[in-house]
C-alpha cells in the first residue's frame, strides 16, 4: 500500500496497517492494545471484544520516522 492509499482512509483497518508497515496483524493488534503503537489505540469492551483506531495521519508519519513521540517521566 502507498501512503496515498493511507491517507485517504478516514480510519485504517488493521490488516491494511500490517500490510503497509510489513507486519503481521497480531503484532499491530497487540502493540494497539498494549498502547505501545503511537499511531493509534484499542479498546476492549466488555465481553472481551476489542475495537481498533488507527490515524492515517500517524501511521504515515511513523512509517517515514516522522512522528515526534514525547515521553514523559512518571
Amino acid at each position: 500500500m502507498s501512503d496515498q492509499e493511507i491517507l485517504a482512509m478516514d480510519k485504517v483497518p488493521p490488516r491494511a496497517a500490517a500490510k503497509y508497515l510489513s507486519e503481521s496483524l497480531l503484532s499491530v493488534h497487540y502493540g494497539l492494545q498494549q498502547r505501545t503503537a503511537p499511531y493509534g489505540y484499542a479498546v476492549k469492551h466488555p465481553g472481551g471484544k476489542w475495537t481498533y483506531n488507527i490515524s492515517p495521519g500517524l501511521l504515515v508519519a511513523y512509517k517515514r520516522g516522522t512522528l515526534k513521540i514525547e515521553v514523559q517521566a512518571s
